[in-house]
């Protein structure tokens, strides 16, 4: 089992990506949501005769999809971390140009459980608002 945080020689707990990580997926979870990690880059088959891509270079880190609410995308970062210039590009076409998909980029647990409650009462809204439609 992993350590489940770091002290720093003053005594302050560091958290690290891996934390922030592992916590906003127990929040998913208790919501109800499945994950899968999207992995980056391209990789040997163990026969090595094949290479597999997997996805491009900035791609958010997880997906996320649920029963009722809409999938979203989650990318973490250690606490105060900001996402790399091809994270960035990466997000703005799935989100803003692309397919404009939700995108969470969270450095700390707290900041994923509102951006999740946010997610969810839009899709309320929305299915409401489908519902009153001729």
């Amino acid at each position: 089992m992993r350590n489940q945080f770091r002290l720093t020689p003053d005594g302050k707990v560091r958290l690290v990506e891996n934390d922030v990580e592992e916590q906003c997926i127990q929040i998913a979870h208790y919501r109800g949501y499945w994950e899968s990690r999207n992995h980056i880059g391209k990789f040997w088959t163990w026969d090595r005769k094949r290479v597999i891509t997997g996805h491009t270079t900035g791609t958010p880190d997880w997906t996320f999809v649920h029963a009722i609410y809409p999938g979203f995308l989650l990318e973490t970062k250690r606490p105060g971390a900001k996402p790399t210039p091809e994270q960035e590009k990466q997000i703005a076409i799935l989100s803003e140009w692309g397919p404009r998909l939700a995108v969470c980029v969270a450095d700390n647990k707290d900041y994923f459980a509102e951006w999740l409650d946010k997610h969810e009462r839009m899709a309320i809204e929305r299915m409401i608002t489908m519902s009153r439609a001729p």
